[in-house]
């Protein structure tokens, strides 16, 4: 089964640019920024037009505000209407009852239109492997899943390790962002694949092993790529490309 590595588009700084780079790295899907429908489609066929499939949009949730819930369920119908099946969520809410109720309708919406929302691996709701079974056995639907955030479970939690919260949590994984980190708590150092922490090689075998066939997405950030003009991103990506064909994920 052909991993399908995906990259965030900004990683490039916007949708134009990676289009132009990625089918260079041999990348074939990316993820998008929520935008109105007419922007959304215009950045899929764009991207579509250069050979680069969009996979899953990326957005937020504030499950406390009416206007916030709406906001996602239009990006459902924007993802239906553009062909993509999976919606990167970051979820938040300070009440934590009125949240699972929340995302549990978002469930029932999303599933209407074919499409998984993936709670990012944030706190509150999906800090690491044990919230993350939380959280999926309260909201209880199946439309409503997790981003598994290979680095950020270092960022936010201390001590803990990559591998062993993905096995407690991988049978409720829809879609996974990788992301290398140097490990310490709250760091924003996100280094090149390979040179950093994270055991990609045990990652993948996880996955493989539970017959995971969702996006894995490059997610590269901070000083890494800030500031960069895209020919020296495309760097950045192509090495990290490079670091996954050698451990056999591409």
């Amino acid at each position: 089964m052909e991993n399908k590595i995906s990259c965030r588009e900004g990683v490039y700084g916007g949708w134009k640019q990676s289009a132009e780079y990625l089918p260079k790295a041999g990348v074939k899907y990316i993820e998008l920024e929520v935008a109105a429908l007419q922007k959304l489609q215009e950045a899929a066929d764009g991207c579509r037009a250069k050979g680069v499939t969009p996979l899953t949009i990326s957005g937020g949730v504030d499950c406390m505000k009416t206007e916030s819930i709406d906001a996602v369920k239009a990006a459902c119908d924007a993802a239906e209407a553009i062909g993509v099946n999976f919606y990167f969520l970051s979820a938040h809410g300070s009440d934590r009852a009125a949240s699972m109720r929340a995302l549990a309708g978002l469930g029932d919406y999303a599933a209407a239109r074919k499409v998984t929302l993936c709670l990012e691996t944030h706190p509150p709701f999906c800090l690491n492997g044990a919230e993350m079974v939380k959280t999926m056995t309260e909201v209880g639907h199946d439309n409503v899943r997790v981003n598994f955030d290979t680095a950020n479970i270092m960022y936010y939690n201390r001590g803990c390790d990559s591998v062993e919260e993905l096995r407690k949590a991988v049978d409720y994984v829809a879609s996974v962002h990788l992301k290398d980190t140097d490990g310490q708590f709250e760091s924003f150092n996100f280094p090149v694949f390979g040179t950093g922490v994270i055991d990609f090689a045990g990652v993948f075998k996880i996955l493989g092993s539970a017959g995971f066939s969702g996006p894995l997405t490059m997610e590269l950030e901070g000083a890494l790529v800030d500031g960069l003009p895209p020919e020296e991103r495309h760097e950045k990506v192509v090495a990290c490309m490079n670091f996954l064909k050698g451990i056999g994920a591409v």
